[in-house]
């Protein structure tokens, strides 16, 4: 009996521990929200979406832990409601990002200063999503509406 009692105190208090350490994980993969939709590869100068995977990683843990009846806090349970949006933006940006790649790599060297004005006007249709729009942002659909 007294062992059983030493390992279900033990159990209980690594329990508590662990969940002390996945609430402030949550508030660390919030903060991969105020990150930037797009970033530019210092070396490659190629375009990415900025969506960090800690987020879907969040978003998978928080539903396990719900359907175990375990207590949520309000900030993973925000980051739950929101995953069909949060997919729905990475999936367009995605898309997005590989047409912006695709026209561009099928422009030849030859016309390419022909085309320097329209391709300045697409990055400059991008740069919101570089410099300004974050994962948070409340107007993510128009401004997919306006790059496509």
């Amino acid at each position: 009996m007294k062992t059983y009692n030493k390992i279900g105190y033990t159990l209980i208090a690594f329990e508590s521990l662990w969940r002390t350490k996945w609430i402030n994980e949550v508030d660390k993969a919030k903060v991969g929200l105020q990150a930037t939709l797009i970033i530019r590869h210092p070396d490659n100068n190629k375009l990415y979406v900025n969506f960090d995977s800690e987020i879907l990683t969040l978003i998978r843990e928080t539903k396990c832990l719900s359907r175990i009846g375990i207590e949520i806090p309000e900030a993973a349970k925000i980051v739950l409601l929101q995953e069909d949006k949060f997919k729905s933006y990475n999936n367009e940006l995605q898309f997005v990002l590989k047409e912006y790649d695709r026209i561009v790599n099928k422009i030849r060297p030859n016309t390419k200063s022909l085309l320097v004005p329209h391709l300045e006007d697409l990055e400059y249709k991008l740069r919101p999503g570089m410099v300004t729009l974050t994962w948070t942002s409340m107007n993510i659909d128009g401004y997919l509406n306006h790059v496509h």
